[in-house]
């Protein structure tokens, strides 16, 4: 118990001794918490992800070391393999430590988000924790250190073997690749040596310290190597991030306020935490005020309505104009049908006009000899030819009001009007037998005259009494055909003879063996016969 208390007053004096008038031991502790603070700091502003993840496990090496050397300026005298132990501890802590800021740099030039760890970065951080464990199993190699133990635990007499020079050069290669590595980048980027005089100023300040603390200079030996070691690293990266070297936030921050992008970011209490150099809002301008939430406050902007306004009154205009033109459309095509009605019914009356006049002999012929009838086959004769022009004026009509719209209509309109006509002509006496061979669409023209055509030849050979006849309808590459054949009779020439002014040189008689056939062509294109 004695020895303890004794052991204890020989340790105070030394727990006392004072640096920057603040004892050791609460240096060390406020030291801790300044890396955990300005660490902290360095890591949020850093943008790349694996210099990130660098700088986060370098926090936790730092706090290793600092403990280190806090337990061993707290050890009591006469723990010798204690103390050595703390004391080879270092070793591992400054081999991490040069293998991270390898990393930072490499890290400094490469993609945002990536974090991955390359091979030969795997392969150096086994070197270095090799020789980090040929450090703390010195005791029973002597490699590192060769100690000569004396009777003052303090005054081990010890020199350097060769692995303590491999680990030298090791330390220092490593440093000279990162220093070399941010060299590169920056000659290769074209950075200017306005931003790389702060991390070079700081690498050769502590290269300085490092070599008068291994020359053994005697103020700087004594000094503290893990707070100066400390220092030195976070005013390194420090200086990596205000020179840009080091992808981080504050180069987006600077871009952001210095941008005239007229955005203000305010917190959760509206005040304002960052706000980009704008011109001053016009107060004789259309400004309206805009705010969006974003995580931990909102962003707040003006936007100059005046422009948008004007656009928007130019739109509505434009929209106006627009069903002003759909209206005059509307009634353009309103009007447009209605002249087509016009036409058509015009054209219809002037059709059955026609027709009436044409036929107006004929009824009032049929009216008279119908006023002093006699029940009987004449009786019976006339109304069934009676029956037959008005099939005829119906379906001329129906035509004319099928075609109106394109003056074309589909071949089966001709084809219905030919078979109800056909159907009037048999009580007449006259069968028909119809051979259509036409398709698809037929000018009106075309097929009034032929329809007219076949109800007046129908006619006359009631008249001749005809008992049956032959229609065919047929197309060919040059026009529309109709053809009617009878028996040889000599009154088709006479027919053709008679309409060939109405017709005109389409109408012709053609003589063949078995019958005499009247047909009337219609060319296509011209639309001439």
């Amino acid at each position: 118990m004695e020895q303890f208390l004794q052991e204890m007053t020989e340790l105070l004096p030394f727990l006392q001794e004072p640096r920057f008038g603040i004892p050791l031991p609460v240096l060390y502790l406020i030291i801790m918490i300044g890396v955990i603070l300005w660490g902290g700091s360095l890591r949020e502003r850093i943008f790349q992800l694996g210099a990130r993840e660098a700088v986060g496990w370098s926090i936790w090496v730092w706090l290793v070391w600092l403990t280190i050397r806090l337990l061993r300026l707290t050890l009591i005298t006469g723990w010798a393999a204690l103390a050595r132990l703390l004391w080879y501890g270092y070793y591992p802590c400054m081999g991490l430590l040069a293998f991270l800021v390898v990393w930072i740099s490499y890290a400094s030039n490469r993609r945002p988000e990536d974090r991955a760890l390359p091979r030969w970065l795997q392969g150096l951080l086994l070197v270095d924790l090799l020789l980090a464990g040929l450090a703390l199993t010195n005791d029973w190699h002597q490699l590192v250190f060769q100690i000569q133990p004396s009777t003052n635990p303090h005054q081990d007499i010890y020199t350097y073997g060769f692995v303590y020079y491999l680990i030298l050069f090791s330390y220092l290669a490593q440093l000279l690749l990162a220093n070399g590595w941010l060299c590169w980048r920056a000659f290769r980027e074209k950075i200017s040596l306005e931003r790389l005089w702060q991390p070079f100023t700081v690498i050769l300040l502590y290269g300085g310290y490092i070599a008068g603390y291994i020359l053994r200079v005697s103020w700087i030996f004594r000094s503290e190597l893990v707070l100066w070691t400390a220092f030195f690293g976070f005013l390194w990266m420090e200086a990596l991030l205000r020179s840009r070297l080091l992808p981080g936030n504050s180069q987006y921050r600077d871009c952001f306020l210095h941008s005239r992008l007229g955005l203000t970011i305010l917190d959760r209490q509206g005040r304002t935490v960052y706000q980009c150099q704008q011109l001053p809002v016009p107060p004789d301008g259309d400004w309206q005020r805009r705010t969006m939430p974003i995580s931990g406050g909102q962003v707040v902007w003006y936007q100059d309505m005046g422009e948008l306004r004007q656009k928007k009154k130019k739109l509505e205009l434009t929209a106006q104009t627009l069903q002003r033109v759909y209206r005059l459309r509307r009634n353009w095509e309103k009007i447009r049908r209605e002249r087509i009605h016009q036409q058509t019914r015009q054209r219809i009356y002037e059709e059955v006009e026609g027709i009436l006049q044409s036929k107006g002999p004929l009824f009032l012929q049929y009216a008279r000899a119908l006023e002093q009838a006699q029940p009987g086959e004449g009786t019976r004769q006339m109304v069934a030819r009676l029956n037959v022009l008005a099939c005829y004026l119906k379906k001329e009509c129906v035509l004319l009001l099928r075609g109106r719209e394109d003056n074309s209509l589909p071949v089966r309109e001709l084809q219905l009007a030919v078979r109800e006509l056909c159907h009037y002509l048999e009580r007449t006496g006259l069968k028909t037998l119809v051979d259509d061979r036409l398709e698809g669409q037929l000018p009106v023209t075309t097929s009034l005259a032929f329809f007219q055509l076949l109800e007046e030849a129908s006619e006359e050979a009631v008249r001749q009494g005809e008992s049956s006849q032959i229609c065919c309808f047929k197309e060919s590459e040059k026009g529309w055909e109709l053809s009617l054949l009878w028996d040889p009779r000599p009154w088709v020439r006479e027919f053709v003879a008679q309409h060939q002014s109405r017709y005109g040189r389409g109408l012709f008689c053609r003589e063949l063996e078995y019958g005499s056939s009247l047909v009337l062509q219609h060319q296509k294109g011209d639309g001439s016969w």
